[in-house]
């Protein structure tokens, strides 16, 4: 019994090796140089660099253009997490229903989320540039510069961060939804429960986790954002749409300050650890309560 438990246990560890050593490699290992290059005066080619401690942090949050990221960033996060979460649900609570050719509309919508982003930057660059200047000249509405006002660019962008993620995210709420038994929402019927208090007290208290899911999914990955910037923006006007990780990208393949941008990229991996970490919590909280 015992040898049988220690071949299952080498057979298993056997089977997760090879994540481990992906995990290892190209996770753990980078994260770890990445910390310690940021506490170095590590420069471009240079194999040869000095430790200065906490120096690096200290220029990052003394620098108004990378302070100016960080804000930029939230508020880009903030728009593109709240409005494109409830774009997502209320798309998939529109094709939950019984209607014609709900599988050609989720097609439609999830078609944007296969494109690169890259890609994508550049046609709504010409979309903003293009397309809208034109419609606003024929029908005699002024001039628009969307993309270079400082009040409307981070908006702009958002706008095309909810397009190219709402169809992706809107397929993991319509698998929550399908995974309702029908005998539940039968039974609140019965009980004389309109759409819409099915809607409030039973179908979004039961797809809550998976709310929350998509909700840290969504904050990690636009607090990372990096094509739409660079393609749309080079990060202007005036610095008003540079994102951390474009701010990162400039500062260690432009001015090729390795130390100073491994600082900058540990500062936005706290940042969404502890973002992450509180919504784990709230998750925790809440499911606690549902029991």
């Amino acid at each position: 019994m015992k040898n049988k438990k220690i071949r299952d246990h080498v057979f298993y560890g056997v089977l997760l090796l090879p994540a481990i050593l992906l995990f290892l490699f190209f996770f753990i290992i980078p994260v770890v140089q990445s910390m310690w290059l940021s506490f170095t005066d590590s420069y471009g080619m240079k194999t040869s660099y000095q430790f200065v401690g906490l120096e690096n942090y200290k220029e990052a949050f003394g620098d108004r253009s990378f302070t100016k990221t960080i804000s930029n960033t939230i508020q880009y996060a903030a728009i593109t997490v709240v409005l494109g979460n409830l774009l997502s649900l209320v798309l998939a609570l529109l094709l939950d229903a019984k209607i014609r050719c709900r599988n050609l509309f989720r097609t439609f919508f999830f078609i944007p989320n296969i494109m690169s982003l890259l890609v994508v930057g550049y046609i709504w660059s010409f979309v903003y540039k293009q397309v809208l200047p034109d419609i606003f000249a024929t029908l005699n509405l002024g001039k628009i510069a969307v993309l270079g006002n400082k009040d409307t660019v981070v908006w702009a962008l958002a706008v095309v961060g909810i397009w190219n993620c709402a169809g992706y995210y809107m397929v993991i709420y319509i698998a929550a939804l399908q995974g309702i038994s029908e005998d539940i929402v039968e039974a609140a019927r019965i009980d004389g429960a309109s759409m819409r208090q099915v809607l409030r007290y039973v179908k979004l208290p039961l797809i809550s986790p998976t709310i929350l899911t998509c909700v840290i999914l969504s904050v990690s990955s636009h607090m990372k954002v990096f094509e739409l910037p660079y393609t749309m923006t080079s990060g202007g006007p005036v610095g008003a749409s540079s994102t951390m990780v474009y701010k990162i990208y400039m500062t260690a393949f432009n001015a090729n300050r390795n130390g100073y941008a491994a600082a900058q990229s540990i500062v936005l991996f706290v940042m969404i650890g502890l973002i992450s970490l509180v919504l784990n919590d709230i998750m925790g909280r809440r499911e606690k309560k549902l029991r």
